[in-house]
């Protein structure tokens, strides 16, 4: 009786330890699970194609090494899905963008144009972004003294830059893409006044919406190091990952 008892309390003991220690260990995997199949999501609205077909934008610039002599072999790049369109529930999203060289006090601004899909200008004129002092990935928000989008409607956006090459001439480089301001239905508003202002990049993934889930992961960088390498990497931009992020004011 007195082995039978022993016997028992052990395997009472070792049945608390092991659901003790797989309740302290589960939510050591979870986020990992959680940020691999959040990434997969990401990655998924990036390659889709959208119902109505494609957005007929372009998302790379066109311009080679030998057009301009401070190019490298990467060009101008929209981070954009290869769809060219993205979602906002931002009335003055974040727009983001590689540049391929650096500015100087010479350099031209870039130029960034918005218009309807009845092709109407929606700014009161181009905006123009002083380039970065050093090659990168840069941002900038549609300025607060323009008109916010609409929610339902599509805009075409325009950045068009320029590069001197060695006959001191100006090439013109140019890439562009739809985006569409979306409403959050109240089932995201709740859930993200619930989560932690660095993880609303999943919530923001769950429902599709890229130009926030660019924003969040680029703002909370330093936390989501992997997640912001590899949605760099999806435009062969990985190196860049650690570097600064420009903020492009309009002049």
């Amino acid at each position: 009786m007195i082995k039978r008892s022993l016997l028992q309390k052990t395997i009472t003991i070792c049945t608390l330890t092991t659901l003790c220690s797989g309740s302290l260990l589960s939510p050591m995997f979870l986020p990992q699970a959680q940020a691999q199949s959040t990434f997969e999501r990401i990655q998924s609205i990036f390659t889709g194609k959208r119902s109505g077909g494609s957005a007929s934008g372009r998302s790379r610039g066109g311009a080679t090494r030998s057009q301009c002599a401070q190019l490298d072999s990467k060009n101008l790049i929209a981070l954009a899905p290869e769809s060219n369109e993205g979602l906002t529930t931002k009335d003055y999203p974040d727009f983001w963008f590689y540049i391929p060289f650096a500015g100087t006090s010479q350099s031209p601004p870039a130029k960034f144009r918005l218009q309807d899909e009845q092709k109407k200008s929606v700014l009161t004129k181009p905006l123009q972004l002083p380039l970065p002092d050093k090659k990168g990935i840069v941002r900038f928000s549609l300025p607060k003294t323009e008109k916010p989008l609409s929610v339902g409607q599509r805009y075409r956006w325009y950045l068009t830059i320029s590069c001197v090459n060695e006959e001191g001439s100006e090439t013109k480089i140019s890439v562009d893409g739809w985006i569409k301001r979306v409403e959050a239905n109240l089932t995201l508003v709740q859930q993200l006044e619930k989560m932690p202002p660095q993880d609303q990049y999943v919530l923001y993934a769950e429902n599709n919406i890229w130009h926030e889930i660019v924003s969040q992961l680029a703002q909370y960088r330093t936390v989501h190091q992997d997640e912001w390498a590899k949605l760099l990497s999806l435009y062969g931009l990985g190196e860049f990952a650690p570097s600064p992020i420009s903020e492009l004011k309009p002049l």
